[in-house]
């Protein structure tokens, strides 16, 4: 074995010891099973004892970030996890569910010695934070167990997991917060069903580990249960089954590029699973949609290369005359948002299949590639709102782009009220304001002169679905340059990667190039306390650059103190709260995803200007 490769995985075995030794291990109130401890986990070969330089490196790593596991309890996670495998029995059930999202994969799955199953954000070889689902198997073989040999139980605990990193819910340290832990569970119901589990058997794994009460940064069972409910019955809409049964129609193929947009067509009810241990095989549970799409040793980490292989068959031969009609949820301000699982969403079934296959693949593949949503409507209502507030609403409800970047965009056409619509994450909509009208004028375009056409032909050909796409297609470009990384960990780690590259500068006699520039535009983690919600209120009035007349004349700025009283200004769209799980308030001390503007560190008493992408309550 590789000695590098055997020293990293000597140190996570002592770092995992060194985190876990904090983790919550008590018995759930009514007797239910608790996680079990490191004691109770299946055991490694202990690694040698470790020099003083190797024991420091451990001590950082297991604190270097943070996660909270699926029962709520803080762990911290050492970056060399990253050098396990990702073909264990964990990674594919893992790629089995994500046939069935639609979507690109963005995270890694290692087993490990953690307390049952935990969402998790490391640093890389790259020093760039990676997400990675760390599962124990004997939990999970626990949890089988606990649920009477209930095949689905695992299942759902991994998709609740799968779901925090496809939302790009920004973890940090001190856990989770109760809003994200729902959107997880609505996620993992949703997909569930999808994949042929009854709800019953969906709740099982919450009904049977939850305690009852509302804990720090879980809900309790009741609210969990509900989410899961509602994340069941969407999927049920859309698929246009029979939701009062319980019972799912599965759909003849997994979702993915065109195959999301193909699979309405519901089969008889999933059989109960008469599997037993699979979670030990890597195997999903027996449903039919399950059993038809082959298992691949290479799943993990390329899945989205797997989900692209499914989805060929259908692109090959599309469907003739009338596409498959969608159902979108009803806007709502109080729902809880559930991840989309496809990149067009057609609610008149109008539009070319074959060139609507054509599309979602590319959308899948700049989501796969560049890290940027962006979704397409053709709808049938906009429930008396305008078409960009109805965008921005299912923005949220779909939660379009990830949570912590704001990287994503929803287009909408709404011919029956005429009109059009867009709507942009925080990251997209700094990056593109100059080019919203003319988004809106392509998108125009088809609704003047393409949607006649599609009506009376009662199908929209090749060259208008093509229009319909053309607003999508640009955004795509256009946001193929920019970083959807978060590259800095705190404010001190910006300041010494811009003070290397000044001294850089000096001692080679190179001139500020600022495209080489390592702070600027780069996307930070900055934890600070939002002292003023009205920047021009304060000390700083005199750095808040006025922009009326401009094409930012619609942002505020907030002000912040951060890491030695250093002072933020952050500006913000006012579209940007109405995406956040919570909204903002004076006093209080928030973890901001921000992109920086202007961090000049030379004065300490300038502030620093930063664009705001996301924001998380700290507990």
């Amino acid at each position: 074995m590789n000695a590098n490769i055997l020293l990293h995985r000597n140190l996570l075995c002592a770092a995992l010891s060194l985190a876990i030794a904090g983790c919550g291990d008590a018995a759930q109130p009514g007797g239910k099973p608790a996680a079990p401890t490191l004691a109770q986990a299946p055991q490694r070969a202990a690694p040698a004892a470790a020099p003083a330089d190797e024991a420091a490196l451990i001590a950082e790593v297991a604190s270097s970030l943070q996660a909270c596991s699926y029962d709520g309890s803080p762990l911290a996670l050492s970056k060399s996890a990253l050098n396990f495998s990702g073909q264990g029995a964990g990674a594919k059930v893992v790629a089995e569910i994500m046939k069935f999202t639609g979507l690109p994969q963005n995270f890694d799955v290692i087993e490990g010695q953690v307390p049952n199953a935990a969402a998790v954000i490391v640093l890389g070889p790259d020093q760039l934070p990676r997400r990675v689902i760390a599962y124990n198997r004997r939990f999970m073989e626990q949890v089988r167990e606990a649920t009477r040999n209930n095949d689905w139980a695992p299942v759902s605990i991994m998709a609740h997991e799968i779901g925090h990193h496809l939302s790009g819910h920004t973890i940090t340290p001190g856990g989770s917060q109760p809003p994200t832990e729902l959107e997880a569970d609505k996620f993992s119901g949703f997909v569930l069903y999808k994949m042929g589990s009854s709800l019953a058997d969906a709740q099982k794994a919450l009904e049977t580990l939850v305690p009852e009460q509302d804990g720090k940064t879980h809900p309790g069972r009741r609210k969990r249960v509900a989410a899961i409910r509602d994340g069941w019955q969407q999927a049920c809409t859309q698929q246009s089954g029979d939701c009062s049964s319980g019972i799912a129609l599965t759909s003849a193929k997994p979702a993915g590029p065109a195959v999301a947009a193909n699979n309405t067509a519901a089969t008889a009810p999933a059989s109960a699973p008469e599997t037993r241990g699979d979670f030990g095989t890597g195997r999903a549970p027996d449903a039919p949609a399950v059993a038809q799409a082959p298992v691949r040793d290479d799943a993990t980490p390329a899945v989205a290369q797997a989900t692209r292989d499914d989805a060929a068959a259908v692109r090959a031969a599309p469907a003739a005359g009338r596409g498959a009609v969608d159902t979108l949820p009803v806007p709502d301000t109080n729902a809880l948002p559930s991840k989309f699982d496809r990149f067009v969403y057609d609610e008149s079934g109008l539009l070319d299949p074959a060139t609507r296959a054509t599309f979602e693949q590319k959308l899948f593949d700049h989501a796969a590639k560049h890290n940027v949503e962006i979704v397409s409507l053709l709808v049938k209502d906009l429930h008396g709102l305008s078409a960009d507030d109805y965008a921005y609403a299912m923005m949220r409800q779909l939660r379009v782009g990830k949570l912590d970047v704001g990287n994503g965009a929803v287009l909408v056409v709404a011919p029956g009220q005429g009109q059009v619509g867009v709507a942009m994450g925080p990251g997209v909509q700094r990056h593109m304001k100059s080019y919203v009208s003319l988004e809106k004028e392509r998108l125009g375009n088809f609704l003047k002169l393409g949607w006649p056409q599609c009506q009376k032909k009662s199908a929209c050909n090749d060259s208008w679905s093509e229009s319909f796409f053309s607003a999508a297609e640009h955004i795509a470009n256009d946001t193929r340059f920019l970083p959807w990384t978060i590259r800095y960990q705190s404010l001190a780690e910006l300041a010494a990667a811009d003070a290397a590259d000044q001294a850089d500068r000096e001692a080679n006699n190179r001139r500020y190039d600022p495209a080489k520039d390592p702070v600027r535009g780069q996307i930070l983690r900055l934890q600070a306390d939002l002292s003023s919600l009205d920047a021009r209120k304060g000390e700083l009035a005199k750095w808040v650059i006025d922009r009326n007349d401009t094409d930012d004349a619609d942002l505020h700025t907030l002000q912040a103190s951060a890491e030695n009283g250093r002072q933020v200004l952050i500006e913000t769209d006012p579209h940007t709260e109405r995406l956040m799980p919570s909204p903002l308030s004076s006093g209080k001390r928030y973890d901001f995803i921000v992109r920086v503007k202007d961090a000049g560190f030379y004065n300490l008493k300038d502030p620093i200007r930063v664009e705001l992408l996301s924001y998380s309550l700290m507990q």
